[in-house]
């Protein structure tokens, strides 16, 4: 179950593409029911972000945690961001429903079977960060939070999201 919140939040996180691509749908002249789909599926796909993380705040587990290092882990931002800017470059209007299902379920299975995470732009825009923390036994997680944070001290209680994402709550 974990994994799957996990695997969720960031193929969530692609959801303003496929807005680009109905909007590109539409500025190419297609008909509105045809670029409809698309746009309906970014906008379900945006709202799902602010749902799970709302859900994990009220009904998450809450454990104690330790940090002995902390480091930003945006840099792999701005390639998302351009991701939402692809199909206006890749003429759009040529992508297909089946395309999207396709393109959609390999994202899917690359981000169920590892641990690697990318950061969201749709969870930045919402006011999260993302960090690299390395936990005082060593483990090395991902941790998104509403703050920023200067020192790992300040890091004292965490919600589990996956085996290799934590989600703060600070209070």
């Amino acid at each position: 179950m974990r994994n799957s919140l996990k695997t969720v939040l960031f193929v969530a996180a692609f959801s303003p593409a496929l807005i680009s691509v109905g909007l590109a749908r539409l500025y190419a002249g297609s008909p509105f029911w045809d670029a409809i789909y698309y746009l309906f599926a970014g906008f379900i796909g945006s709202l799902l972000v602010v749902y799970i993380l709302t859900v994990l705040k009220w009904r998450g587990e809450e454990f104690p945690f330790a940090a002995k290092k902390i480091e930003s882990n945006d840099v792999l931002l701005l390639g998302v961001v351009v991701t939402y800017v692809f199909p206006f470059l890749a003429r759009a209007s040529e992508i297909t429903v089946g395309a999207i299902l396709l393109i959609g379920c390999a994202v899917w299975v690359v981000f169920w079977l590892t641990d690697a995470t990318i950061p969201s732009p749709l969870m930045r825009l919402v006011g999260y960060r993302f960090y690299k923390i390395e936990a005082a036994n060593g483990m090395v997680y991902t941790l998104i939070t509403q703050r920023e944070i200067f020192d790992p001290r300040d890091v004292k209680t965490v919600k589990r999201i996956s085996g290799s994402m934590l989600l703060e709550i600070a209070k």
